[in-house]
């Protein structure tokens, strides 16, 4: 069973996401900041990270920076999750090394969709073909 860590500081969107992924039979993991999710990876190496941007204290970019940074966690996917949705934050985060980028709210499907593709890619999953948007709409 892939494990999901969903990183924001709302916790009616982090609720929101774990309901969504454990509905596709993925254990979640929650951290409401950065700080806190660093610590959740050091010491439970999830197979993916949902990240919002804007959190107080360490926001996502500096966390996923960080997460990059460190080998131990620099090859786990990461999907930013956020209502930032600017170019700017998207090239920052893209430089950064993020794997998907979804804006808040998201469409039906695009989180399932993003999170297979990620564990896909990750060999976590190999034979499990991402569900079709046209299919949760």
């Amino acid at each position: 069973m892939p494990t999901i860590l969903v990183v924001d500081d709302h916790e009616e969107i982090r609720e929101a996401l774990a309901e969504i992924l454990e509905e596709e039979g993925h254990k979640i993991l929650q951290a409401a900041d950065g700080l806190q999710a660093l610590e959740v990876v050091a010491s439970s190496r999830p197979d993916v990270i949902l990240l919002d941007i804007a959190m107080p204290g360490m926001d996502g970019l500096e966390t996923l920076r960080r997460l990059k940074d460190q080998p131990e966690s620099s090859n786990l996917p990461v999907i930013m999750v956020t209502a930032q949705g600017d170019r700017q934050n998207m090239v920052k985060a893209v430089q950064l090394g993020v794997r998907d980028y979804v804006t808040k709210p998201w469409e039906p499907g695009e989180v399932e969709m993003c999170v297979n593709w990620a564990l896909k890619a990750a060999s976590v999953v190999p034979n499990q073909d991402p569900p079709l948007l046209a299919q949760s709409a």
